[in-house]
């Protein structure tokens, strides 16, 4: 078992890199947010207070907003966000330091949100697969619906807690994201779906039975 990592949270709460994650958190955000500029008046007292937080792990009572955006595709989504000061800010400083360890937990083919690594990136691996293996003409789609709001809380800590033994980063993290409850009205109606379905295959089957 890999030696789980410990002092965390300083490194979260050191200034510098507060600084680069305020400034990545505000990147093309600064001209339509009021709040960005509104913190950047008083940036780095700001970032003094937030350090404070971090390592007293006393902060304001976490505030939700949600909104309903379309893709491009026509699929409607609901985005759950938090103001920007000290929670966006926050959010980036937590990954700014996680991410090298997360990502060393990839295969190589992940994509997505990682910086280099997006559609086209998927689009060129699955082009180099399928002329590498011509006899597989069919590959397998899949999306999950509600995913990130039906994961389970305790999932997500257990997991820190195999890598991390810093327990006051794992009272962070519950802090900065596991406020946040989708409740069990998504549960519900993700169960509702997936009774729904299993009754049409059961009634195909039937019918071609």
């Amino acid at each position: 078992m890999a030696k789980r990592k410990g002092y965390i949270i300083e490194q979260i709460a050191d200034m510098d890199n507060l600084r680069c994650a305020d400034r990545e958190a505000q990147q093309g955000k600064v001209k339509k947010n009021r709040f960005i500029r509104r913190h950047n008046e008083r940036a780095e007292e700001n970032l003094l207070k937030l350090r404070e937080m971090i390592l007293n792990l006393d902060f304001p009572k976490p505030h939700y907003t949600s909104m309903i955006i379309e893709t491009d595709a026509g699929k409607r989504r609901n985005i759950v966000k938090q103001p920007y000061y000290p929670w966006r800010i926050l959010h980036h400083a937590i990954m700014r330091v996680l991410e090298p360890d997360l990502y060393k937990n990839y295969i190589h083919d992940t994509s997505a949100c990682i910086k280099g690594r997006g559609l086209h990136f998927g689009v060129k691996r699955m082009k180099m697969f399928m002329r590498r293996y011509p006899q597989y003409t069919w590959f397998f789609k899949t999306d999950y619906k509600s995913f990130y709001e039906s994961i389970p809380h305790e999932v997500i800590i257990n997991a820190l807690k195999r890598k991390y033994k810093d327990e006051r980063f794992i009272k962070l993290i519950e802090i900065a994201i596991l406020t946040y409850d989708s409740g069990q009205e998504t549960i519900d109606k993700l169960e509702n779906e997936k009774e729904k379905r299993r009754a049409n295959r059961l009634l195909y089957q039937s019918a071609t039975g």
